[in-house]
């Protein structure tokens, strides 16, 4: 709005100039129409050009006539003053929100200013040639820098609104993202308590009801070393949901190799479950976090051991080349049909597990026992 200001008084005062340096000698007409432009930016052009709806209203058409008029008449008065178009012209595009309007707008302005020559030079063919001549150029370049400068506008409004899409876009996708975040936390909290607490409470349920028939059966030593386990098991449950409670990544080995992890975890399925378990593990050095899933699949394929092989023995087998460390876990049950979806969580989030960690998980079962192999690599793999 400042450079509209600043346009008007530079108008005001070249056509103040010209009036009193005129041959003409209506200087005090030539004052008139100056204070008449004054008057009608100020009254009605400013409060329209202010606004930014960029719709065709009452206000803006009052506007328009009388910018015509006053040029018209501030030309009739004097003729050096049909200068007062060089801030017209752009007025009247600034004021219709239309190419269309603005052209007519600016023929009707140059039509008056033309009627104006002739007024002030009287009629003439010196001055229809002088308002044909002057007022063709002004008309013909008013629309071409009107049209330039209404394209410029446009694109820069597609850009503006591009640019509020992109960012409605990103906004949308950051969303996303987050609960995309949120959504793998959750499966990632939901395989850690399958693995972890889960399973040692199913140990401790299973304890409880041998206990109970050692009890009945009077078999007081047996039932004493089975509340034993009972208690290791529930404080190793407790430990685990702990763990979980302080966002850690898991209550897996921390500090120590996984053989030996596996070796202890063998130990004290043995003792819960009665079911003989060797251990081969060979020592390889890991990352924490896939450490942590082989002793996941360990507890996971134990489990399955305990609750649907009916086996009596177990084999957990850990071997590493190059750049895979492979764990097998056998048993000598009744094995079962590996094509049948199935409808646990164990298996679906075995494979889960190890697709993050860049592995694979592989069953095979069948009259002989059921062989669960998982295989990773020896370097942790970061899902994006």
């Amino acid at each position: 709005m400042r450079w509209w200001d600043a346009g008007l008084a530079v108008t005001v005062v070249v056509m103040v100039v010209l009036a009193t340096t005129s041959s003409s000698g209506r200087v005090t007409a030539s004052f008139v129409a100056v204070g008449l432009l004054t008057a009608v930016w100020f009254v009605l052009a400013r409060p329209v050009v202010r606004r930014d709806d960029h719709l065709l209203s009452l206000p803006a058409v009052a506007a328009v006539a009388a910018v015509v008029a006053v040029g018209g008449l501030a030309v009739a008065a004097t003729p050096e003053l049909a200068v007062v178009q060089a801030f017209l012209m752009p007025l009247i595009w600034t004021l219709l929100p239309g190419t269309r309007s603005a052209i007519v707008a600016n023929v009707c302005l140059c039509v008056a200013i033309s009627v104006g020559f002739v007024v002030s030079l009287g009629w003439s063919a010196e001055a229809l040639a002088t308002a044909a001549t002057s007022e063709g150029l002004s008309l013909v370049f008013s629309i071409a820098l009107g049209l330039w400068i209404t394209t410029i506008a446009r694109v820069g409004a597609e850009r503006g609104r591009l640019l509020d899409e992109l960012r409605e876009a990103q906004a949308e996708l950051a969303a996303r993202h987050r609960d995309a975040g949120t959504s793998a936390e959750r499966e990632r909290l939901a395989r850690e308590i399958h693995d972890t607490i889960a399973q040692s409470l199913t140990g401790v349920v299973m304890l409880a009801q041998q206990t109970r028939g050692a009890l009945a059966a009077g078999d007081l030593t047996t039932t004493r070393e089975r509340l034993d386990v009972i208690e290791t098991a529930a404080r190793e449950a407790l430990t685990e949901a702990r763990t979980l409670v302080a966002a850690t990544a898991s209550s897996g080995p921390a500090g120590t190799d996984v053989a030996a992890a596996l070796r202890r975890l063998g130990q004290r399925f043995e003792r819960e479950s009665g079911i003989d378990v060797t251990v081969d593990a060979a020592e390889v050095e890991l990352p924490r976090d896939l450490q942590v899933v082989l002793v996941r699949c360990t507890q996971e394929a134990l489990a399955n051991v305990r609750k649907h092989s009916a086996s009596t023995a177990a084999r957990v087998t850990l071997t590493a080349t190059t750049g895979t460390v492979a764990l097998v876990v056998a048993d000598d049950g009744h094995g079962f049909d590996p094509t049948v979806a199935s409808t646990g969580f164990g298996l679906d989030g075995l494979r889960e597990r190890l697709h993050l960690s860049g592995g694979r998980l592989d069953v095979s079962s069948g009259g002989e026992g059921t062989i669960v192999t998982a295989q990773v690599p020896r370097a942790a793999v970061t899902t994006p």
